[in-house]
This record gives C-alpha cells, sequence and structure tokens, in this order.
C-alpha cells in the first residue's frame, strides 16, 4: 500500500510540472480601451498605451485590428490613417510617418510579443469589420493563426462587430468571442432572443444600448451572458456599472474605473 501510494504521488508530481498552469490575471472589472491613453497622452493602440494599462494593473486591454491590402495584420484603431484606407494600402504605406511618440504602427505579432512581458493583463482583440465581409474572415483567421502559432491563446479574447461571421468564427477556437452590436445605432439583432439563437455567450455594447433596454441586461443575466460595457468614462457611469456587476467594463480612464472599483 505505502509502494502504491508513493507512485501515485510521483505520477500527480510529474501531472503538476509538465501541465501548463493557468494564467492568473488581474482580479478586477477594467479594461483599457486602446490601452490607457487618454490619462497618460500615449497613443491608442501603441506599445506604450499597452504598457500603461498593464503596469497600472488592468485586467485587459483592448486593441483593435486590421489587415492591410499585402496581408498585414496592424493594430490600429480608425479605418483610415493620413487619408489612407487601411484595407487598401500597404503596410510600408500606413507605417512611413511613425506615431506620436515615434513608435511605427504595429503588427499583431509585435504586439503580441510585447505583452508576453505581462502576463496578468489579458489582451482584448477587437477584430473589425472590413467593407468586405470575406475580408473580415480573412482577418479573423490570420489572427487566429498569429496567437495559436505565438501559443497565446490562453491570455487573448476576441470582440466581433459582425455577427453572421460568429458561429464560423467560434468553432476555431474556444477562446471567449463578444458580440459588439453597432455604434449608436441599434441593430435588431442586438435583441436577446437573436443572440440567444446564435448562441452567442458575451456581450459587449455600447453604453446607450443598456441604457436604453434595461431589460436586456435583466434577460442577458438571466442567461447568463458575460456583460461588457463601453466606453465608461463619466464617473457617474463607472458607478452605475461597477454596481450593476458587469463582468467587463471598458473606458478611456483605467486608473479611475481601478481606483472606483477598489473600494467596492
Amino acid at each position: 500500500m505505502k509502494k502504491f501510494s508513493i507512485i501515485l504521488s510521483a505520477i500527480a508530481l510529474l501531472a503538476s510540472c509538465s501541465a501548463p498552469s493557468a494564467p492568473e490575471f488581474h482580479d478586477n472589472p477594467v479594461i483599457a480601451h486602446r490601452g490607457a491613453w487618454k490619462e497618460t497622452g500615449h497613443p491608442q493602440n501603441s506599445l506604450a498605451s499597452f504598457k500603461a494599462a498593464a503596469e497600472i494593473g488592468c485586467h485587459g486591454s483592448e486593441c483593435d485590428v486590421w489587415i492591410t491590402a499585402d496581408d498585414s495584420l496592424i493594430i490600429f484603431h480608425d479605418a483610415t490613417r493620413d487619408g489612407m484606407l487601411l484595407e487598401t494600402s500597404t503596410y510600408a504605406e500606413l507605417t512611413a510617418k511613425p506615431l506620436a511618440n515615434g513608435e511605427k504602427i504595429p503588427t499583431l505579432r509585435e504586439y503580441i510579443a510585447f505583452s508576453q512581458q505581462y502576463p496578468q493583463t489579458k489582451l482584448i482583440i477587437d477584430v473589425k469589420s472590413h467593407k468586405d465581409p470575406e475580408r473580415t474572415r480573412a482577418v479573423f483567421h490570420a489572427t487566429d493563426k498569429v496567437v495559436k502559432g505565438m501559443n497565446y491563446e490562453s491570455k487573448v479574447e476576441y470582440l466581433i462587430g459582425y455577427l453572421p461571421l460568429f458561429k464560423e468564427f467560434s468553432s476555431m477556437t474556444d477562446r471567449p468571442i463578444a458580440y459588439l452590436g453597432r455604434w449608436k445605432n441599434e441593430l435588431p439583432e442586438m435583441h436577446p432572443d437573436t443572440i440567444a439563437a446564435y448562441g452567442v455567450k458575451y456581450i459587449d455594447y455600447q453604453d446607450v444600448h443598456y441604457e436604453a433596454h434595461p431589460e436586456w441586461v435583466e434577460r442577458f443575466k438571466a442567461d447568463n451572458i458575460h456583460l461588457n460595457a463601453w466606453t465608461i468614462n463619466s464617473e457617474e457611469s463607472m458607478d452605475f456599472y461597477l454596481a450593476s456587476k458587469f463582468n467587463y467594463i471598458t473606458t478611456d480612464y483605467p486608473a479611475l474605473l481601478l481606483q472606483k472599483s477598489s473600494k467596492k
């Protein structure tokens, strides 16, 4: 019996050594919108803005990924830069001019490589909707390939704004994929019935939609939907969404929200 116990202990030790440990993320609901930029002066979506968000202890930092005309994955928010449409411009054209802090627009691979220094902060990747749905499909497939190739899946969550591709995307990864809905303008597909029909379990709507439909919030909570709200910048709104126990709160003022969340 003693020999058998020793064998079991040895097996357990080997298993604990070989199994990858799950990352431990900062325990708060704060997601820095495009990194911590407004409180710091760093360019949005820059490596510096991600570093600032990670160093103050945000649970996650959101970034936006596009695919260029020459199939480069870049981290940038707007659809254009200096009059150039990201989708129809090359990486060289878009990076000819540096960001305000001297950085160049980072590629997704560079962004992930940099964020690996800060394993307690998740990378929340917004896969931007392109004019052609096939390009939206292409950017997700390419992003998924890079994330998996860099062994970074456990530290990533996704956002999408194009619901028809949700089922395809969710079949490719077991990582959370949150549906964004639409900025300002409500879409019929944002209704809880449609969300349930698609099997979506993560929602990230703009605050105006939650406030227009408090009954949606109750329904989503009853359906065990993970709730995020963006972009929550006023103190009053921060207090409201903290009191409403949203899972994530996305903000341009992560330091302020962290201070408030620590008091709850």
